[in-house]
């Protein structure tokens, strides 16, 4: 153990005034963190949860919950600072609806609960050393709210933030309050303990805490469950809800196979490579809710059997000093969950509630659904749906990520979500008032959305049967989650998108070392010598490589090569040219150095600590060669996607087989996978099928475990033999038309796998330029947002026809062109003769694709056409 730093640490508590069951809790954390714990728990440990008890089968009496709302109080965690939103005070101090904040409505929750029941219900926050002055003063507006002889709130622990590098307390002089921090929600049961709350609320009568966060509006003291908890003799119930997808990173319980006790396994309990597991929504159905129901005197009698160290597993939190300044120093908060103390209260429950009882606002994501319109508070200021279908799915783009950007994207308030049931922004626009959305919404590369602005994209499962390009591409857009992160090696990760900072492991320099060849010297030990020539004593020699083991002292010199570290009591290189040149004995210098001179500083390129690499920088060379020199053999990105490609036809035969009657040589499938290679993506080709149901579904469920995107080409027209169209019309795929030409039938949706996995699937038309186009429109945008790149869509230019074209009216037109620029350097366009969808040759010459918008049906030659260039 490094007794060092955690004296240091401990010293600094016990100066803070942080009592002596917050020093034990610390001190056991640190040395689990010394030995190296990472608190995970194996998949093949537990048992997932079954037969829970729900909250709409609970049973009570008014007099029951009467009695028992009579012995609860209400505490809330409310030690956040929101620095992820960009936050720098309390995040329940944000305004969260109607010009309330968090804090104002959770006061009217409770004082509603009082006149309704006519019980003294006593609400306590428990706050952190930065939130606690701030919180009061929202809640003086309250004067009832206050308890006789109870506080409004009580302070949690404070420990020091630990360098990662040496686990000494971190200072930061610039702020030094950024030095501290609470340990994590897990801290309520020691805190309830030193601050005396525990002991006072127990004098009280009151024997039964419900605790929550205090940014889920949706977390109310129910007095159904307080009295159902009296009535059983629970010790201890935690609230959980069914799990959907988007719950997937969200902690569970479990059974222990051990013991038969309920535990808790959070994202970081994972063990390495058991990720499936923890996702697998069917499996383990349903998440932890964090809302808490806890006996008090048992807490009592439990904090006394441990000395205060309840011993729940430990959570090692990453950060910088200044969470704000991503450069400055990495540290390590030492944590634990609430959650987690469910292990160690023998016979506690888990209680399965209505998702109702889960709205919190982590993300400025939730806070716009929220304060939108599909959300209304009640008259007993419970946070209640009012829209007709699910909650709505918002993705903002990162500009909208902190709440400094979002209110000045949204000046006059968010839009209307009653009707909506996805909306994503990408870009940064500023929308106007009175914005409606409906349908599943795309807004993407607008500088504004005007006031008033109805924005309507297709409905979940409506089924159109025609589209415009537009609306068929936001239709798959918005549909799309990005790629998972994981770690890959570096030689695997070029183009790819870095998901999180990344920081230097070592500094660069890591020592100072010598800029030239030459002979390192104290530069006081040259003065004069422009005038006349010095002589310095030889003492050494150092090659790249070599550590010194002697030093340079005044009127002495040693012969150092490029790259070669400094010596010690040297701080100047005078260059070999600058001398006679002498191996031994003494070298004549010709010049004198300033101090510094032809030393490269250790640091001086990169800072051990500091962030080298971006998230949403793309992986290039020079990157690659960055992370390597800083100590990093792998990188975080959001994954290449595998696509997996697939023909139909019986008529297919692979390239280089013989053909025989009516047979033709599958090219649409090389022809994918070079094209999904060239836009980043991982693929590999499947046989062709034949033309059955059966057959197509038989392939499809054989790649589809392995598979992030399918492409299939051919089968999707309304032809006799069009089997993917017949095959999975009725598995989740959409077929349609689109007004584009070529490409006009056009299939997409979702197959299931294994898991709740949902891959996505492309169905394109099987003329080969027809399939191409159609990559080109529809699948390239879709894997680059897979993969967060940028730009999604080829860029746009202007070209000059060199002669005229006709297009069909109603229907976009890509055709194939060879693009070229004339002596002034403008772009000219030549479209090809043959523009047929079969015709390969003409697609093989072709470097760009002329497009005519669907209104223009003849340009002459001279007028100017888009072009979208295929080789940039």
């Amino acid at each position: 153990m490094s007794q060092e730093g955690l004296a240091l640490a401990v010293e600094r508590m016990r100066d803070r005034g942080m009592g002596p069951e917050a020093v034990t809790v610390f001190e056991h954390y640190y040395q689990q963190l010394e030995e190296g714990a990472h608190g995970t728990i194996p998949e093949d440990t537990i048992e997932p949860l079954a037969d829970l008890q729900e909250l709409g089968e609970v049973r009570v009496s008014d007099d029951d919950a009467r009695a028992a709302l009579r012995q609860t109080a209400v505490i809330k965690l409310n030690g956040g600072l929101g620095t992820s939103m960009g936050m720098s005070g309390a995040k329940s101090a944000l305004e969260v609806k109607d010009g309330l904040t968090f804090l104002d409505i959770i006061a009217k929750q409770v004082l509603a609960l009082r006149e309704e029941w006519g019980v003294d219900l006593p609400l306590l926050l428990m706050n952190s050393f930065r939130t606690s002055e701030q919180s009061l003063e929202i809640l003086a507006k309250y004067p009832t709210l206050p308890v006789d002889g109870l506080p409004l709130d009580f302070i949690q622990s404070a420990e020091p933030k630990l360098l990662a590098d040496s686990l000494r307390p971190a200072t930061w002089p610039q702020d030094p309050e950024l030095e501290w921090c609470p340990p994590g929600h897990g801290d309520v049961y020691v805190s309830l303990l030193t601050s005396g709350i525990l002991e006072t609320l127990l004098e009280k009568g009151i024997r039964y805490a419900f605790i929550s966060n205090s940014d889920n509006l949706g977390a109310t003291c129910d007095p159904e469950v307080a009295a159902w908890m009296v009535e059983r003799g629970l010790p201890y119930v935690a609230e959980v809800c069914t799990r959907t997808k988007s719950d997937r990173k969200g902690g569970h319980l479990a059974v222990r196979k051990a013991d038969g006790r309920l535990i808790l396994r959070d994202t970081a309990m994972v063990a390495e490579g058991e990720e499936q597991y923890f996702g697998d929504i069917k499996r383990h159905n349903t998440f932890h809710a964090n809302n808490l129901w806890v006996d008090l005197s048992v807490l009592r009698d439990r904090m006394a059997e441990r000395d205060g160290v309840l011993g729940l597993p430990i959570i090692v939190n990453r950060k910088t000093v200044d969470p704000s300044d991503p450069s400055s120093p990495e540290v390590i908060q030492l944590e634990s969950a609430m959650g987690a103390a469910i292990e160690v209260f023998e016979g506690s429950e888990a209680l399965l509630v209505p998702r109702t009882r889960f709205r919190p606002v982590k993300t400025t994501n939730d806070l716009l659904v929220v304060r939108s319109d599909y959300f209304v508070l009640d008259d007993s200021s419970h946070l209640v749906a009012v829209g007709d279908g699910p909650e709505p799915f918002v993705d903002l783009d990162p500009a909208y990520r902190l709440v400094g950007g979002f209110e000045k994207r949204f000046p006059h308030g968010v839009p209307s979500m009653i009707e909506c049931t996805s909306l994503r922004v990408i870009g940064d626009p500023v929308f106007g008032r009175n914005v409606r959305c409906i349908g599943d919404v795309l807004v993407d590369g607008l500088a504004r959305v005007e006031e008033n602005a109805v924005l309507e994209g297709p409905r979940q499962g409506s089924a159109g049967d025609t589209r415009t390009v537009d609306q068929h591409l936001k239709a798959i857009l918005s549909s799309l989650d990005p790629s998972p992160i994981e770690s890959v090696p570096l030689t695997e990760s070029l183009g790819l998108v870095v998901a999180r900072d990344v920081r230097s492991r070592v500094n660069l320099p890591a020592f100072d070392n010598s800029s030239m060849d030459g002979y390192a010297v104290q530069a006081s030990s040259l003065e004069g010598a422009d005038e006349s020539s010095v002589r310095l004593r030889i003492v050494g020699e150092v090659a790249a490589g070599v550590d010194p083991t002697f030093s340079v002292g005044p009127g002495e010199a040693a012969r150092i090569m490029t790259g070669a570290p400094i010596p010690p009591g040297a701080d100047a290189v005078i260059a070999v040219e600058q001398t006679d040149g002498s191996a031994t004995g003494s070298v004549e210098c010709r010049a004198s150095v300033s101090t510094g001179r032809y030393v490269r500083p250790r640091g001086e390129d990169v800072s051990e600590g500091s962030v080298i690499v971006s998230a949403g920088d793309v992986v290039g060379p020079r990157t690659i060669g960055l992370l390597a020199a800083s100590g990093h053999a792998s990188v975080e990105v959001h994954r290449r996607p595998n696509v997996v490609i697939m023909s139909t036809g019986t008529e297919l035969v692979p390239p280089g087989e013989p053909l025989g009657p009516g047979q033709i040589h599958d090219s649409n499938s090389s022809m994918l996978w070079a094209a999904a290679v060239a836009a980043g993506a991982s693929a590999e080709i499947r046989a062709a099928v034949g033309d059955t149901d059966a057959e197509l579904l038989a392939a499809l469920d054989d790649c589809v475990a392995n598979a992030d995107v399918i492409i299939t080409s051919g089968g999707v027209s309304m032809g006799a033999y069009d089997v993917v169209k017949s095959a999975l019309a009725d598995k989740g795929v959409e077929f349609v038309k689109v007004a584009m030409q070529p490409g006009k039938p056009q299939g997409f949706g979702y197959l299931s796998g294994p898991g709740d996995l949902r891959v996505p699937i492309f169905a394109l038309p099987g003329n080969p330029v027809s399939s191409f186009v159609s990559f080109e429109v529809f699948v390239r945008p879709a894997l680059r947002r897979l993969m967060r790149l940028a730009p999604e869509r080829r860029p746009v230019d202007v070209a000059t026809l060199t002669s005229g074209l006709r297009s069909p009216e109603g229907r976009r037109q890509y055709g194939r062109a060879i693009v070229s620029r004339n002596s002034d350097g403008a772009l000219t366009c030549q479209p090809l003769a043959g523009q047929g969808s079969h015709f390969v040759a003409d697609l093989s010459r072709a470097n760009a694709i002329f497009v005519v918008p669907e209104a223009v049906t003849d340009l002459v030659a001279g007028e100017k056409v888009d072009v979208i260039l295929l080789d940039s």
